[in-house]
């Protein structure tokens, strides 16, 4: 029987799951042209570079010059789309896509190593309003496949880079992450100058309902870019909170960026009672040589959201 076994993480989707990933997909994609994004599909295999070799396969051939890796996400590629064929496109550039990933390792809240991702991009554009943007498409996008009791994470990179900023050695550092991605303040003192267990005291308390943190999050605000980061997150939230004051906002500024290219604001949207994260995004930059491009977008993840979904199809 073991030629009908499959690897850990990877699955067979039949009949009415299948039909219903097909059939959302569909919704949002369509929702997401409604809006003025272009439809775009990248191919499932690139060559392998220091920004794609995070938690992929890599598959070694003779005859190619480079590895290549089988893509663990779909952000990336749109973003070397945007600066190789498309780079002479007016900006703002708008793009959307769907397309299945596959991931060496899944984690605790995701063991899936294979699944659909559907998400847009709006590229070039430095404003916060595109983040506002962004979470309005995506909340949309869950709302219309029957998404309910959803909440947003809010998060930037910019206080834990504060924060790190002095640990130059990996081993350190990366233990540090995981202190701090446990919350243990205890652990964290060891490895942190005496100047900053105050600021790491705040960090690590700055985890909860966002109108309940906004004080904790003002006193973040100790250099040019995070209050930066601290107005950008207040704006967004207020922007999105007069539209849709029924969604709960959470902030969480402990999260580590778990695929190295987010560079700003960040947002994951949970259901309730739902495992894992059902979309997740954020802002990033597009670097070529010396010139670069702000950019931000975010990615609904189809096995979470069929499990999320209250629509009962006959």
């Amino acid at each position: 029987m073991f030629e009908y076994l499959l690897p850990s993480g990877f699955k067979d989707e039949i009949s009415e799951k299948a039909s219903l990933e097909h059939k959302y997909k569909n919704k949002i994609i369509n929702l997401f042209q409604l809006n003025g994004y272009e439809l775009v599909k990248p191919p499932l295999i690139e060559y392998a570079n220091l920004k794609n070799i995070n938690n992929v396969f890599v598959i070694k051939e003779k005859k190619e010059s480079k590895d290549l890796v089988i893509r663990n996400d779909i952000t990336l590629q749109i973003a070397r789309l945007a600066r190789a064929r498309l780079e002479l496109k007016t900006r703002p550039l708008k793009l959307c896509y769907y397309g299945e990933v596959i991931r060496k390792k899944g984690s605790m809240l995701r063991p899936e190593r294979q699944f659909l991702q559907v998400g847009a991009e709006c590229i070039g554009e430095k404003s916060y309003l595109a983040d506002v943007e962004m979470l309005d498409l995506a909340y949309q996008a869950l709302i219309t496949v029957g998404i309910k009791n959803i909440s947003i994470d809010l998060s930037s990179s910019q206080f834990l880079n504060f924060l790190l900023k002095e640990i130059k050695q990996k081993t350190i550092r990366d233990k540090l992450i995981s202190f701090i991605k446990r919350k243990d303040f205890t652990n964290c003192m060891k490895y942190l100058d005496k100047s900053l267990h105050e600021y790491a005291n705040y960090l690590l308390s700055c985890t909860g309902n966002l109108d309940e943190k906004k004080e904790i999050l003002n006193k973040l605000s100790i250099d040019n870019n995070t209050r930066m980061a601290t107005d950008e997150l207040l704006a967004i939230y207020s922007k999105f909170n007069s539209k849709y004051p029924d969604v709960n906002f959470f902030l969480d500024l402990t999260e580590n960026n778990y695929l190295d290219y987010h560079t700003g604001t960040r947002f994951t949207f949970y259901a309730k009672n739902v495992r894992g994260e059902v979309a997740r995004g954020g802002r990033y930059t597009l670097k070529e040589s010396s010139q670069s491009e702000s950019s931000t977008g975010f990615t609904c993840y189809m096995d979470t959201i069929i499990r999320a979904s209250s629509i009962k199809d006959k």
